[in-house]
């Protein structure tokens, strides 16, 4: 029997039309993964496109899509007696339950494995496609392809074929199964989210039943090269995950699927539909006496739409679908953080990204579902003759159906406000802004899916049945992507879509509201249009095919549908000519490809003027007038310009800025030649080259201004409330612009160009005379004049000399006492201020009045830095220190001379009321307040390593005062992250990693590597000789614009104060690629007879040298290490842990057993415990006695 209906379940299906294009879908969509450069799952920089990682990632990620091709296997499977009327027959056949049920199974199993089997094949065949860049696939094997499949997917499958069989077996109905698949794909959601510290990575590694989450912890700091040899073995986390899956779906299957149950006949759906019917064919007769829109239309229309609400919100999936939906957004309202895991409050404009984030996804499946559902609803359970037969409009129909999908999106908004606002208020936060929920949930967010439910409509209109009518629909986002994908990126082909709101409560809604206003009107054209024609195309009586509703869709629309149609379509023209004008007339718009064509272009045409001289502003006297409400600037410069190079300057390039007109740049004895309109360019001539040494005096001059909208790439540093734009965005540039270089160099070499060398080499001396802010940008003298509005102010760097009002606005006068760097912002902006007078120096902080939380601590990290610095480093060069709140639209702090651009986003908002957090606002405003000293008084040398004595030093300084403030084990956390971003960071280098003294602005060496080297050097010289050198080398270089330092001469500062056993140590952080296996593996206790305890812990130690591709080889491990023993959890701030014992141990390669005779025992014991090495695991350095 089990053989006979295998058989019999694969014969079945491999016959269906669904199988045939479920196989091609899952061939198509990773062949294309494969070929398309633009499409990448895994793959990119480094990593090849058929690398074992790549592939596994491929497979995992279409596993989870490949949940929706399960469920329509084994749901078919389970429920088709009982659709088809089987059940009774079969029952009275004498046949064995389990053989039956288990061979259905395994039958419908087997289908859903051969039909995921296309996603290796695909890949497969894609890898061998001839016109493949062969630089970027490896070695080929269809054995990279069989291995994952055979250690993930076969268990996957198995899984879902279980949980869907015995959910089918247990309901008989597949719409059950539909909402156990929506159940567990939200739960997968939440978990991930809850799951997502780093302590509790393991845990949602565990319990991933798609096992996605198991390989990217498994593989979490693969390096490139590792991604590209190794294979994901059947071990460790995917061993454990594999295994407790597949007791779990054998668990289910044998106690839910029913295999020993017999076969005897259930009435249970029979009754149901009964009463479904009884309930239709009432509500269908009452009052409804004629077939055209009469005096009683209206009352048609009503109880018609009440029926169809009450058949959706009434229904178990609808509350299944309300319930999971709040548990969704329940534990995204727990993932409200910031940075380094430390919450934000919950701000009306988070509670609405959030909501719109969370359902994005989960709106597409049910618009899919419901769409089909509903207007299929009578001809699905039989009843669709007798319902047309009634005197009833089509309209009618038709438009109460439409308004019953339309309710569950709204519904699912609403649902999502009260939650929110329930979770505002419990969590202490009562500044509820209701306008917010009802504009942005309902105009930005649900209207676009409205549009999608016309659009869904319409295609179940064209459809012989609901499931084309499903297939084509989620088939257009497939497309969709696809457009976006082969550079048709304009949001006029991307049905219902427009420019992504970005709110700020600075700036309000800001220029989006315009741009929302023409989208919408324009797709709600189309719309209109859609809806139209599947009303008449609205399938009545007997089945008819498209064919026939189309020849008389004539008649159906009559002259009033028609004019509606064509007024709605001039709409949409007139509309869409209206957004064309605005974004590619009076805007540019460009495709990805096409600025990538347009970066190349310029360096080959400018490339060769990369090492030419040209003028060095060394004096700014600004003029800038902003007008906030017109977005238009209109500034003007006095400047004096120098020639620091041994040659003549002729002349030079000028790179015109973005958004600008009426641009001048004016020099002593020079003018500026015609505009390259394509690269906005244009060459200075000088008539008398500017000799060497030579000074002149200059005016440059421009306009920058915004005219209509954009489609993508809106300007965010001009804006109604909370301008902040610097020099080098506002006014010309001077020289080959390196920023518009291609860094990829795959997109480098099919455009021909040369390999990228992303710095000048370390040891280059002919580049120590240029600042790492680029060349020709040195220390110089500034003063500026700004105006603004009325009811704002303008701040620039320096100190305010004057104020007055003039014809309606405000007038601001700075001037800068003391030469400063050549890179200066400019801000306008209504807000609250808070000053205080610290030590002789002016602290200020301007804020949005409802962002006040953390400005005292911001005040406070102030007063703390500027103490340590000033007695670790030297003296602070101003009199002032401003932090100026701007809009969120950009997420960073900015250090310009004693003025710091500060993002709402990352400080403002963060909330700090629980200590055991770390505290992000104390630390950047530690950073920002440090580059004052490391950037501002000191400038690196544009070579390798620029970026070291600027961020890893002022990590180093806020670090420092970090730990004075929270204490060494506060700071371990601190530590733990930044070892675990710069380990992710080198598993996604794009060239290759460098040494950290070599590093070429890569972040994840100069932040997050710098964190770590620094403290553990910190620990190894100590504080007093650390900061000795630093001192020096400060003392030695600061204000200077002839000669920059270099990380050479940092290593040389420090070896100055190191031992030669230090020097060694410092060589292995700066010169090289280090990393260690440290590990606790045991530890036990034992009582003395004087009361004391012995700890005999024993620890493990291996040290490892890399390459920039990520290659190891083993080195001898001969190093102090840290040991310590902890009265409480490390990891646990919140408990009253005290350090029992903390002591340095020389230890050699393997393991090691050390003896520690304490006072008090210890419940934790560890080997690094405060993150002084790189360690590829710290998981493993804590051990629990």
């Amino acid at each position: 029997m089990l053989l006979a209906m295998l058989r019999f379940e694969w014969r079945y299906f491999v016959r269906q039309p669904s199988f045939i294009v479920t196989c091609m879908v899952f061939f198509l969509l990773p062949f294309l993964a494969m070929v398309v450069d633009q499409v990448q799952i895994g793959s990119g920089g480094n990593v090849l496109f058929n690398s074992p990682f790549a592939i596994t990632q491929s497979l995992l990620i279409l596993g989870i899509f490949g949940m929706f091709m399960v469920v329509n296997f084994v749901a078919n499977t389970a429920t088709r007696n009982d659709i088809n009327l089987m059940a009774e027959i079969i029952s009275t056949k004498p046949i064995k339950p389990l053989g039956y049920n288990l061979g259905r199974f395994i039958g419908a199993y087997l289908v859903c494995v051969t039909v995921f089997a296309m996603v290796p094949l695909g890949l497969f065949f894609g890898s061998i496609m001839p016109w493949l860049d062969a630089e970027r696939l490896g070695a080929n094997s269809f054995a990279l392809y069989l291995a994952p499949f055979l250690v993930f997917s076969l268990t996957t499958i198995f899984v879902l074929a279980s949980l869907f069989y015995a959910v089918a077996q247990q309901f008989k109905s597949t719409m059950a199964v539909y909402l156990s698949a929506l159940a567990l794909f939200i739960s997968y959601v939440i978990a991930g989210q809850v799951f997502d510290e780093p302590d509790q990575r393991s845990i949602r590694a565990l319990l991933d039943p798609f096992a996605l989450n198991t390989f990217g912890e498994y593989a979490r700091y693969w390096t490139a090269f590792e991604k590209n040899s190794l294979l994901p073995a059947l071990d460790g986390f995917i061993l454990q995950n594999r295994l407790l899956w597949l007791a779990i779906g054998s668990v289910i299957l044998i106690v839910g699927g029913g295999l020993f149950r017999p076969l005897s006949l259930s009435t249970k759906k029979s009754k149901t539909l009964l009463k479904a019917e009884a309930i239709d064919t009432t509500l269908l007769t009452k009052n409804f006496q004629h077939r055209t829109l009469t005096s009683n239309a209206w009352a048609q229309f009503t109880s018609r739409t009440r029926f169809e609400i009450k058949q959706v919100f009434l229904s178990p999936a609808f509350l299944v679908l309300l319930l999971f939906s709040s548990f969704q957004l329940i534990a995204n309202f727990f993932e409200i953080s910031g940075m380094f895991g430390t919450p934000n409050w919950p701000l009306t404009q988070t509670m609405v990204s959030l909501i719109g984030g969370s359902f994005s996804l989960m709106l597409i499946i049910v618009i899919t579902y419901y769409s089909a559902e509903v207007v299929w609803r009578e001809r699905t359970v039989g009843m669709g003759d007798i319902v047309d037969s009634m005197p009833v409009h089509n309209l009618t129909f038709w438009l109460s159906k439409l308004v019953a999908v339309l309710l569950v999106v709204i519904a699912l908004y609403v649902l999502g406000t009260v939650c929110a606002i329930i979770n505002q208020l419990l969590s202490g936060y009562s500044n509820i802004e209701l306008g917010q929920y009802f504009i942005r949930l309902l105009y930005f967010d649900a209207l676009p899916f409205c549009l999608l439910v016309l659009l869904a409509f319409f295609l179940q209109a064209i459809s012989p049945n609901k499931y084309v009518g499903m297939l084509l629909f989620v088939g257009y986002f497939f497309v969709s992507l696809a457009f976006s994908q082969l550079g048709i990126e304009h949001n006029m082909f991307n049905f219902g879509a427009g420019p992504r709101l970005q709110y700020s409560d600075l700036n309000g809604y800001g220029w989006f509201m315009q741009t929302q206003h023409w989208y919408m009107f324009y797709w709600l054209s189309l719309s209109v249009v859609l809806g139209v024609l599947s009303f008449g195309l609205w399938q009545r009586g007997p089945s008819s095919n498209l064919k026939q509703r189309l020849s008389m869709l004539g008649y159906q629309l009559g002259s009033k549908g028609w004019a509606v149609a064509t007024v709605a379509l001039l709409c949409f023209v007139g509309s869409g000519a209206w957004i064309h004008y605005n974004t590619k007339v009076l805007n540019d718009f460009y495709s990805q490809d096409e600025i990538l064509d347009f970066r190349a272009d310029y360096e080959k045409k400018y490339v060769e003027l990369e090492l030419q001289a040209f003028p060095s502003v060394t004096a700014v006297d600004a003029t800038v007038d902003i007008y906030p409400s017109e977005r238009r600037i209109e500034a003007s410069a006095a400047i004096k310009v120098v020639n620091r190079s041994s040659q003549a300057i002729n002349r030079f390039l000028v790179n015109l800025p973005q958004h600008s007109r009426d641009v001048s740049v004016t020099i002593v004895g020079g003018q500026l030649g015609e505009v390259d309109e394509k690269f906005n360019t244009a060459w200075f001539e000088f008539s008398q080259p500017l000799a060497p040494g030579e000074e002149r005096s200059g005016v440059i001059a421009v306009v920058r201004e915004h005219k209509g909208f954009k489609d993508a790439g809106e300007d965010p540093t001009l804006i109604n409330n909370g301008t902040f734009i610097d020099n080098f965005a506002l006014f010309p540039s001077f020289g080959f612009n390196e920023g518009i270089r291609i860094n990829d160099r795959h997109e480098r070499r099919k455009r021909d160009l040369e390999p990228l060398q992303r710095a000048y080499l370390l040891e280059d001396s002919s580049h120590y005379n240029e600042s790492f802010f680029g060349p020709g940008v040195e220390f110089i003298d500034f003063s500026a004049t700004i105006s603004t509005s009325g009811d704002q102010f303008a701040i620039a760097p320096g100190y305010l000399q004057k104020e007055w009002q003039q014809d309606g606005r405000n007038y601001y006068r700075y001037e800068m006492d003391a030469p400063m760097v050549n890179f200066f912002s400019l801000m306008s902006a209504k807000l609250e201020s808070k000053k205080e007078v610290y030590k002789g120096i002016d602290l200020e902080v301007y804020y949005h009045a409802s962002h006040a939380w953390n400005i005292d601590r911001m005040l406070e990290s102030a007063k703390d830095s500027i103490d340590y610095f000033q007695q670790a480093f030297g003296p602070y060069q101003h009199k002032q220190l401003r932090i100026i709140e701007f809009p969120g639209y950009r997420g960073f702090a900015q250090s310009f001379a004693n003025t710091v651009p500060y993002s709402e986003g990352i400080g403002f908002i963060t909330d700090l009321r629980d200590p055991k957090d770390i505290d992000p606002v104390y630390y950047v405003t530690a950073h920002e307040v440090a580059h004052q000293w490391w950037g501002h008084q000191l400038n690196a040398a544009n070579v390798q390593g620029s970026a070291i004595l600027s961020e890893s030093l002022s990590q180093y300084s806020a670090l420092m005062v970090m730990k004075n403030k929270y204490g060494e084990t506060r700071l371990r956390k601190f530590l733990t992250y930044e070892l675990d971003r710069y380990l992710r960071g080198r598993s996604s280098e794009l060239l290759e990693e460098m040494p950290f003294m070599r590093s070429e602005n890569q972040q994840y060496i100069h932040y997050q590597k710098g964190s770590i080297v620094m403290m553990a050097l910190e620990h190894e010289l100590g504080e007093t000789a650390l900061n000795q050198a630093l001192r020096g080398l400060l003392e030695e270089y600061k204000f200077r614009s002839d000669l920059y330092p270099t990380t050479l001469d940092l290593l040389r500062y420090l070896n100055e104060v190191a031992t030669p056993e230090q020097q060694t140590t410092i060589q292995d952080m700066f010169a090289q690629i280090t990393l260690y296996d440290l590990r606790a593996t045991a530890v036990e206790s034992e009582t003395l007879a004087d009361g004391k305890f012995k700890i005999k812990l024993t620890v493990s130690a291996a040290k490892y040298s890399a390459d920039g591709k990520g290659q190891e080889n083993e080195q001898p491990f001969a190093q102090d290490v840290e040991i310590a023993l902890f009265s409480a959890d490390p990891n646990d701030f919140g408990a009253d842990n005290k350090v029992i014992y903390q002591g340095v141990h020389s230890l050699q390669s393997g393991e090691s057993t050390l003896e520690i005779t304490v006072d008090t025992l210890p419940t934790y014991a560890g080997i690094d415990p405060f993150v002084r090495f790189i360690d590829r695991d710290t998981g493993n350095n804590i051990i629990k006695l």
